[in-house]
């Protein structure tokens, strides 16, 4: 049952797979950051990373790693390269060098 506090439209699937994302643009600046994707469903992710980016951003995210654990057949398996927007992020406490929770909306 969702919580009522939850908007999400679909139900997202915990997995833990590393990540590589930076910022979508044309200038040369290369603000590469790494991270874990904590979890997905068809419309976006949560990622969490070591830099910060801010909401609204739009970065490339890229698969890099195995998955921890293999995913159901039902389940799915997270898009291996996309393009998203931050919509939200939050602070985290570094714990394995991660310090930043990252909601993510696919762009299609």
């Amino acid at each position: 049952m969702k919580k009522p506090t939850d908007l999400r439209v679909t139900t997202r699937r915990s997995i833990e797979v590393a990540v590589v994302c930076r910022p979508f643009t044309s200038g040369g600046v290369d603000n590469t950051t790494e991270g874990v994707m904590v979890n997905f469903s068809n419309q976006g992710s949560y990622i969490e990373a070591r830099g910060k980016y801010n909401a609204g951003t739009i970065l490339v995210v890229r698969t890099v790693g195995g998955m921890k654990a293999p995913p159901s057949t039902e389940s799915g398996q997270p898009r291996s390269i996309s393009l998203a927007e931050i919509k939200w992020l939050r602070k985290k406490d570094g714990k394995n060098g991660r310090c930043y929770g990252l909601g993510l909306r696919y762009l299609d």
